[in-house]
């Protein structure tokens, strides 16, 4: 049997021992009475002086007793069988754990507390949660490593991984000691020695930026319980292009459509903030686009007129399938989605003299596609026979009677935004909607160029020429030769929120249940019962003696 303890800080309660009895000693006072002769009280004062000049009572003895209990419960004994229970450290590394309270960093404060934690001769590791959960220090009972391990520990991630984390622990050491230092609360069902390290810094941070064709999307949010006024940068190549002022309301959002000269290239959006600022993962976002190159199958004239009027678009009309394995989107007419292996694709029917009219009753309007794309009361030509075949469709537009009038669906490789309509057969081709559709699509379908942060990178990649092993912080990052943009862009972690989101955790994770399998035996219940039974003793013998002490005496015969 091996004892450990928990909280062993908690042994310095036992400093009131000393006080305790001072206070008793001092309470001892002497009290004026009116008596007969003072000759048997001299005698009884020189037989005091020559025995000890303080004598303990019982209820002295109940004080120090219950105070030893208190203390024993309060550092949290347990004996194990098998030795001392490894400690797993999981050390939330979101990017909320870079803020900055009024009691320091929140990652700084969670590596405080696990080394308070690190018992000498007891073997340890660390887990760091992030996007995934990895273990950054295996298994050792060496105080100076797991010190070392901890203090290297940095907040950067879009999100934390707890679920996985805690899973992680408890696959390693299953009688582990569980100890989860976040901001977050761990997942439902999981349990964990949790140490909240959230505080009260306030935030100010850029939630969404966007590069459309010579136009820019900003989106500020703001903790602060005042409004604030916050001016958005526009750079590019170090140079402003634009420029503007947002009144932020009291713990809310405000958004911003900048112009833009060009939209090719990278392009910096940047926040000035107050000083009292508490992360500044989020103060700077990067977007940008590149060229692509479209090919379809027909000439239709309100495509390629949609198409001419977005930069950096190169189209050509071929059916040859060498064309088309070179394009990054095909726009085809009268195919049959079943038929579509890969790729991304905007298909539309052929037209039809059968085409029935309808009127768009309403749309997606928070889906990146139908951004800026106004449909209210666009009418389509649909023939009553089409029909989108089987498919896993995601519906953005629909008339009245919820006939669908524009759908897409995505798979792993195969990429599809099908329209009910032929352009030719729609006044949607005469607004502005139709080439703000066109560009939405072809943006979303220029591929996912943007890296989360804490997302490991291959060998060779690099952040302003310097190699780099992870996305750390915002920027335009050079991956295997091709480009892409970092951001935070994280709703929960520019909030700092301190309440956890089990949406925000994979599905798999959603209704996680984590069994805490300790062979360890508490003994700090105990220690609290019999300190109960100690106080009520201790009262007992107050009120017998009406607040005078009654002595420990031994009987001679």
């Amino acid at each position: 049997m091996a004892l450990s303890f928990l909280f062993p800080a908690f042994f310095w309660v036992l400093t009131a021992i000393p006080v305790v009895i001072l206070l008793h000693f001092l309470r001892r006072n002497k009290r004026r009475k009116e008596v007969s002769a003072l000759f048997l009280w001299r005698n009884a004062l020189e037989i005091t002086r020559n025995r000890r000049r303080f004598a303990a009572s019982w209820v002295l003895f109940a004080q120090v007793l219950f105070i030893i209990f208190i203390v024993l419960a309060l550092v949290r004994p347990n004996l194990s069988a098998d030795g001392s229970p490894p400690q797993i450290f999981i050390i939330d590394s979101s990017a909320s754990m870079a803020a900055r309270d009024s009691d320091g960093v929140r990652i700084d404060k969670a590596v405080r507390e696990a080394e308070k934690l690190i018992r000498g001769n007891g073997r340890a590791l660390v887990i760091r949660a992030g996007l995934d959960a990895t273990v950054v220090q295996p298994m050792t009972s060496n105080t100076r490593t797991l010190q070392e391990a901890l203090s290297k520990l940095r907040a950067f991630d879009r999100d934390a991984d707890l679920g996985r984390a805690i899973k992680l622990a408890n696959s390693i050491a299953s009688d582990g000691e569980v100890h989860l230092f976040s901001d977050q609360s761990p997942p439902s069902g999981a349990t964990a020695h949790y140490h909240d390290v959230s505080g009260d810094g306030v935030n100010i941070g850029i939630r969404t930026f966007e590069v459309g064709m010579q136009q820019a999307y900003v989106a500020v949010i703001s903790t602060s319980p005042r409004p604030q006024e916050v001016v958005v940068e526009i750079t590019k190549d170090g140079e402003a292009v634009s420029k503007t002022s947002l009144l932020i309301p009291a713990k809310g959002q405000s958004t911003a459509i900048l112009p833009l000269a060009s939209h090719r290239g990278i392009f910096e959006a940047r926040i000035k903030v107050p000083s009292w600022d508490a992360l500044s993962l989020d103060d700077t976002a990067y977007a940008g686009i590149e060229d692509q190159v479209v090919v379809i199958d027909s000439r239709s004239p309100q495509i390629i007129k949609a198409l001419d009027a977005i930069p950096g678009v190169t189209w050509s009309v071929s059916r040859s399938p060498e064309t088309f394995a070179d394009a990054d989107v095909r726009i085809l007419t009268g195919v049959d989605p079943a038929t579509l292996s890969g790729g991304r694709y905007v298909l539309f029917p052929t037209p039809s003299s059968n085409a029935q009219a309808y009127v768009v009753k309403d749309w997606d309007q928070v889906d990146s596609l139908l951004r800026f794309v106004d449909l209210r009361e666009a009418v389509v030509g649909i023939d009553p026979v089409w029909s989108a075949g089987e498919g896993n469709w995601k519906v953005l537009a629909w008339t009245r009677d919820l006939k669908p009038v524009l759908i897409k669906a995505d798979y792993a490789d195969l990429r599809i935004v099908n329209f009910a309509f032929h352009p030719s057969q729609t006044n949607i081709v005469l607004r502005p909607a139709f080439p703000a559709l066109i560009t939405n699509i072809l943006r979303e379908f220029s591929g996912d160029k943007s890296l989360e942060l804490g997302t490991p990178l291959p060998d060779g990649s690099t952040l302003n020429g310097v190699l780099v092993q992870m996305v750390e912080v915002p920027g335009s990052y050079v991956v295997e030769e091709n480009l892409y943009t970092a951001n935070l862009n994280s709703v929960v972690e520019s909030r700092l929120e301190s309440s956890f989101q089990s949406e925000n955790l994979p599905t798999n994770y959603q209704n996680l249940e984590v069994s805490f399998k300790d062979t360890t035996h508490p003994v700090y219940i105990w220690f609290v019962l019999i300190a109960l039974v100690v106080l009520v003793g201790e009262w007992i013998l107050w009120a017998r003696t009406g607040g005078r002490n009654w002595v420990m005496t031994n009987s001679k015969t």
